[in-house]
């Protein structure tokens, strides 16, 4: 057994008994232990009870977060949650970039991270204008670390679950977003709705039902009609305006422009706005204003 001298704390000598080293050890465990600097827990172990509204509460989160919903990849590789179907999980890896793509012409109001020491998170745009879109840039200091992400914009919020591996990662994550189906579906009625105009006449008749396949010739008055047609029941002829300055009577005609009828015996007709409507199909007709040397006709004909 050997003794060894020190100096001790106030600087007086001490002598210690030098053990074999495994003794030693054995003897310096019980001090170390008790030198020791108490560990906090990170998160407090104190519980508390949830009522059952907000158990109720929890389940409904849970249902959202667990919600087996599953993303399609995208067009340019971006993997494409539902917005608003489940809680999206965007896995990142140290030493790459991972980010969250936003909806064109978003802007970003907010951002937070449950965990803002070991993920940095940072903007990125693409685009101009009305075209511009805001990507949140995504990056884990470590593996092995989850937290959660809140982005708040002018349009909506997101929740997104964060989580870092050894190697794994998603470079990019995008949405689905069920009003921009709902705008899709809005352009395509709008667009029906034009085209639905224009093929439509001011009196609601489509254009795609009626034959316009009438020749008009004679005179020239600034009476003469701008068209002649027909829906299969009913002849339409339409004038530039309802204010004609003199009303052209409506007589049938015969084979080589003869009157089938004399002038006095006129087809039947009404007066609707700028058009003449006649109950059936013409097939020669004529429209006459004045007599003698001063009358003004102007012959309608059906094709064949």
């Amino acid at each position: 057994m050997k003794l060894r001298k020190s100096v001790t704390a106030t600087g007086f000598l001490a002598a210690a008994i030098l053990l074999p080293p495994s003794a030693a050890y054995a003897q310096q465990v019980p001090a170390l232990e008790a030198n020791r600097l108490p560990t906090e827990a990170l998160i407090s172990p104190n519980e508390i009870w949830l009522d059952g509204k907000e158990a109720h509460g929890i389940n409904l989160a849970n249902e959202w977060k667990t919600n087996p919903d599953k993303p399609r990849k995208g067009a340019d590789g971006s993997v494409k949650y539902l917005f608003g179907a489940t809680l999206p999980t965007l896995v990142c890896t140290p030493l790459e970039i991972c980010a969250v793509r936003l909806q064109p012409g978003e802007i970003v109001n907010d951002v937070h991270a449950g965990d803002t020491a070991r993920w940095r998170i940072t903007p990125a745009t693409s685009g101009t204008g009305a075209t511009s879109t805001t990507h949140v840039v995504v990056k884990p200091t470590d593996a092995g670390l989850t937290t959660s992400l809140f982005i708040s914009t002018d349009r909506r919020t997101y929740t997104i679950k964060l989580a870092s591996t050894q190697k794994e990662w998603i470079p990019l994550l995008s949405f689905d977003y069920p009003d921009d189906v709902q705008r899709e579906w809005a352009a395509y009625r709008d667009a029906q709705q034009n085209f639905t105009n224009a093929t439509t006449l001011p009196s609601g008749q489509s254009l795609l039902n009626l034959n316009f396949d009438f020749r008009i010739s004679g005179d020239r008055p600034s009476w003469v009609p701008q068209r002649v047609y027909t829906d299969g029941s009913k002849t339409y002829i339409q004038f530039p305006n309802a204010n004609l300055p003199e009303a052209p009577a409506l007589v049938a005609l015969g084979k080589g422009g003869v009157f089938k009828a004399p002038p006095t015996e006129m087809i039947n007709y009404r007066v609707i706005g700028d058009r003449y409507i006649i109950d059936q199909v013409v097939d020669r007709v004529a429209l006459i204003t004045g007599v003698g040397r001063q009358q003004t006709r102007v012959i309608i004909e059906r094709g064949r």
